[in-house]
């Protein structure tokens, strides 16, 4: 399914979660004032204003995201130092050789389909000296999310409809050799513990699904999507407590420059 305006619109009012992360992320990589930084999965903008806002008026932000609803959302925050275009990770021919003192990428790499590809784009990119900064859900953790949308596409009738670019949640030991590949050295890993909580059911897959563009179900058709929601949200409810539901998250975090 692709991102519809909607979900976009919706995702601009339940992505607290990723600005969250977004700071930590910023904390870590490090953006000073005049540099030019590439944020990879920008969405409607939010944390690419902010960045635009480090780096000042002597510095400049590109954001791009492969949806054009978010883009367009985005493109409403554009000023003289901070512009948006719609694009792939996978492919950034559009940026020149060693053009960004630091590639920025935040809830994102997941979705990549093709991470070494994009990961030796972000490293061409970087200028010598330059520095990566990758935020997402780590391969080394599993989270309630994870489970009772396996637990759900498993069922009939959902399973007959497999799900065509499912999420990858990476292992540290995965983006170490990922980073390696695209002589990307230097690195330093943390682990970003953080707690989703949400006041019901409904509102935990409205998150997920905004944040997914949709693909909370997978592959599931938009007639019988409505059904699988019910069945989700039986799962949920039985981690429902007096104060709501509470998902723990362990979220990767990378930084790595470019020798």
């Amino acid at each position: 399914m692709a991102d519809t305006e909607e979900l976009a619109q919706g995702y601009t009012r339940l992505n607290k979660t990723q600005v969250g992360a977004g700071a930590f992320l910023i904390e870590k990589l490090g953006i000073d004032p005049g540099m030019q930084v590439l944020d990879v999965g920008c969405g409607p903008g939010d944390i690419t204003s902010h960045l635009a806002d480090l780096v000042g008026e002597k510095g400049g932000v590109v954001g791009i995201d492969p949806s054009k609803e978010r883009v367009t959302l985005a493109l409403q925050r554009a000023t003289s130092n901070l512009s948006f275009q719609v694009g792939k990770a996978e492919d950034l021919s559009q940026f020149s050789t060693a053009s960004f003192d630091a590639v920025f990428v935040n809830s994102t790499l997941h979705w990549v389909q093709d991470q070494p590809a994009a990961i030796k784009e972000f490293a061409r990119v970087l200028k010598p000296g330059g520095r990566l900064g990758i935020s997402g859900g780590s391969g080394d953790y599993l989270t309630h999310q994870e489970r009772i949308k396996a637990d759900i596409l498993s069922r009939e009738p959902y399973k007959q409809y497999p799900e065509d670019a499912p999420p990858k949640f990476l292992k540290q030991k995965e983006m170490d050799r990922l980073l390696d590949d695209a002589e990307l050295f230097n690195k330093i890993f943390f682990v970003n513990k953080i707690v989703k909580a949400t006041k019901d059911a409904d509102e935990m897959i409205d998150w997920l699904d905004t944040s997914s563009s949709g693909k909370t179900y997978g592959g599931i058709p938009m007639e019988i999507r409505p059904r699988a929601r019910e069945e989700m949200k039986v799962e949920w409810n039985k981690l429902v407590t007096d104060s709501g539901i509470h998902m723990d998250m362990e979220l990767l975090v990378t930084v790595a420059y470019k020798g």
